[in-house]
């Protein structure tokens, strides 16, 4: 029965990029004419990659609309300026350079020349460390051949979203939580 219950788990892992916040994930220091939403949003285009700009690094904050488990992770790139490795953190917060190279990471993965191939297998991730993820921070500290810019073409997440069962809140309930009347309801201890 476990057998089963994971085989069917495997066939619903999909790709999350559709449940990425498009409005909100940001890639500290890339460059202007090479940002984050090439490698997530154009993959194909050979000319739309993620570009390192003054140095080698680059901090990746990747924010999703629900929650998800992420299972894998497939980057790819250039076999002499792709990713060597990636430090990844799970719904860290407020971290920067300096904090994503000193903090635990939630995972750490080498990244060789062949793993970065567009016909490679996405890397595993320690599953149960990756359930309830809301953001996800990929911190690459070089590249492959160790040049001052790391390039990236894509980036791309397996798993699945969670299911979060019970009553659907009425359309009146879902008016009233978004104007914040619950606040000046007299059943709350506010003044109406």
């Amino acid at each position: 029965a476990a057998a089963a219950q994971q085989q069917q788990q495997h066939r619903i892992m999909t790709d999350l990029l559709e449940y990425v916040d498009r409005k909100n994930h940001e890639c500290l220091n890339a460059m202007k004419e090479h940002p984050l939403s090439n490698a997530l949003f154009d993959v194909g285009d050979a000319k739309k990659i993620l570009k390192s700009d003054s140095d080698e690094q680059l901090l990746i904050t990747i924010n999703f609309g629900s929650i998800v488990k992420i299972k894998s992770i497939k980057i790819t790139g250039p076999s002499d300026l792709g990713p060597s490795s990636l430090r990844l953190f799970v719904n860290p917060g407020n971290l920067d350079f300096d904090g994503a190279e000193d903090e635990e990471a939630t995972q750490e993965i080498d990244l060789s020349a062949d793993d970065l191939k567009s016909d490679a297998k996405p890397k595993p991730l320690k599953f149960v460390k990756f359930q309830k993820v809301s953001t996800l921070m990929i911190f690459v500290p070089g590249n492959q051949d160790d040049e001052d810019q790391t390039v990236i073409e894509s980036i791309r997440l397996f798993g699945n979203t969670t299911v979060i069962s019970g009553n659907k809140p009425s359309l009146a309930q879902q008016k009233a939580a978004a104007q914040g009347d619950w606040l000046n309801s007299s059943n709350y201890g506010g003044s109406s």
